[in-house]
């Protein structure tokens, strides 16, 4: 479902980057036969908003959306290198991660830049208005989830650098702990166990990038205690799974935001791919 929907949103981004303008060809005629000409039908600021707005940063919501679903699988591979114990494999998909951080940052500073355009007015006053605000609600919503996303991955590249700067230069401890006993009271306790180092304490992780308050449900769930609780569950799973829920939540935006636009492009003399018409799912029987 969520790859037609993207699918809707990508023919009704292209749509709108076209709006207003088609090829229109002559009639046939005796050699030479005159080029095409590019006609510009329709001037008027839903096309205009539509051009130079919508169409542009739904362009870079769909970028936005391939690097969050890039992120799931070094989610994976960070759990499953985890729990085999492997900090190489562990410090790259960290770096992986943490590629997507600035194209997630661009594209969204981008978006906002696009949503602000004077042709989006604060206030509408004519039908064409009413139009344009109603496609910048719904990707202003598609962007307020992906920012989640966004702050969920830096969240965690930003937790798991830290914990290896606080471990670093720690690795002889141990060995050397016995040649200073004024200075090794405590020492050795404090050291082993780095605060925040996720390679020896992952559940520091659990709360980078994921909001919890007193009230959030999580504070009761054993999934996110890292007591081991349930068996054979690994708590490192919960921001893959939230990624997922801020996927499924940008999906839904996108499907209104569409449908507004697949509905204003043929008022600028635009047509619309049979595959740009997201259906309404069937009502379960």
């Amino acid at each position: 479902m969520t790859v037609r929907l993207t699918a809707a949103f990508a023919v009704a981004a292209f749509a709108a980057l076209g709006a207003g303008v088609s090829i229109a060809a002559t009639a046939p005629a005796p050699a030479p036969t005159p080029l095409k000409t590019i006609t510009h039908l329709h001037s008027s600021p839903l096309c205009t908003g539509l051009r130079r707005a919508i169409g542009p940063a739904i362009g870079k919501v769909l970028q936005n959306d391939g690097y969050i679903a890039r992120s799931r699988p070094m989610f994976q591979d960070y759990v499953q290198n985890s729990a085999l114990g492997s900090k190489a494999g562990v410090d790259m998909d960290v770096m992986h991660m943490e590629t997507l951080i600035g194209p997630l940052v661009q594209n969204t500073q981008a978006i906002e830049r696009y949503l602000s355009d004077p042709i989006l007015k604060r206030k509408a006053t004519t039908d064409s208005d009413k139009q344009l605000l109603e496609m910048r609600k719904h990707l202003q919503a598609v962007l307020e989830q992906q920012k989640n996303a966004l702050d969920l991955i830096s969240g965690f590249v930003d937790t798991q650098q830290m914990g290896e700067l606080q471990a670093a230069g720690h690795e002889y401890d141990k060995s050397i702990g016995g040649s200073d006993q004024g200075s090794k009271t405590q020492a050795p306790t404090a050291v082993s166990t780095p605060v925040g180092a996720p390679t020896t304490d992952p559940n520091s992780l659990l709360n980078a990038g994921l909001a919890s308050t007193p009230s959030d449900p999580r504070s009761s769930d054993p999934r996110y205690s890292g007591t081991n609780n349930t068996v054979g569950y690994n708590p490192l799973k919960a921001f893959d799974q939230q990624v997922g829920v801020y996927q499924q939540a940008i999906g839904a935006s996108e499907n209104l935001a569409a449908k507004a636009v697949v509905a204003a492009v043929p008022q600028c003399g635009g047509t619309v791919p049979p595959a740009a018409h997201v259906a309404t799912p069937s009502p379960k029987p």
